[in-house]
């Protein structure tokens, strides 16, 4: 689980910070770090550079550009399809034994990564919706934004409840992400 590394890094990343400094301060397994910076940067709240061969973060408070938004999408798109291709192997996420919310430990597994995926999308809808209150975006544009992203949480969402289509599957998964969703 990586996004919860996201709020400490856009904390201590208000200046330069190297890549190194972010991981001491951040506490966490170095992958999970280094893979939220880089999911971080491609929606668009880090920017980075390298300097004498170290790479630096910062966060940045720019609305994205179309070619930034659309490297996003197309990078929520690749998580989506390795998402669908998880669905398509786990058949049962039910557990009969009592397991942990009811959940096989493969369909936990799942239901987290989706719900990690969700979590990061709705980070960036507040902020797209905030930089159009703000008037930094233009209204048309941040609808479209949200429209598209919205959709795109919904297409996973319908494809969970198509797959999983008994009763006791489809209220479970509905439970799990009213309880761990915002």
């Amino acid at each position: 689980m990586t996004i919860i590394h996201n709020d400490y890094i856009l904390f201590c990343t208000e200046q330069w910070s190297d890549i190194k400094n972010i991981i001491e301060k951040c506490g966490g397994i170095e992958s999970e770090v280094i893979e939220s910076l880089k999911r971080l940067e491609i929606m668009g709240f880090l920017e980075s550079r390298f300097f004498k061969n170290t790479l630096f973060y910062k966060k940045y408070d720019k609305p994205q550009s179309h070619e930034q938004f659309s490297l996003m999408i197309e990078n929520f798109i690749e998580y989506q399809k390795f998402e669908i291709e998880s669905i398509k192997t786990i058949p049962i996420i039910i557990s009969s034994n009592g397991s942990q919310f009811g959940f096989t430990k493969n369909g936990l597994k799942l239901l987290e990564d989706i719900q990690e995926e969700i979590a990061r999308i709705s980070m960036v809808i507040t902020r797209i919706d905030h930089q159009d209150k703000i008037r930094i975006l233009q209204h048309p544009i941040a609808l479209q934004r949200i429209k598209k992203l919205e959709n795109h949480v919904n297409r996973i969402m319908n494809i969970m409840l198509d797959s999983y289509k008994d009763v006791h599957s489809n209220i479970a998964l509905q439970e799990y992400f009213k309880t761990h969703t915002g």
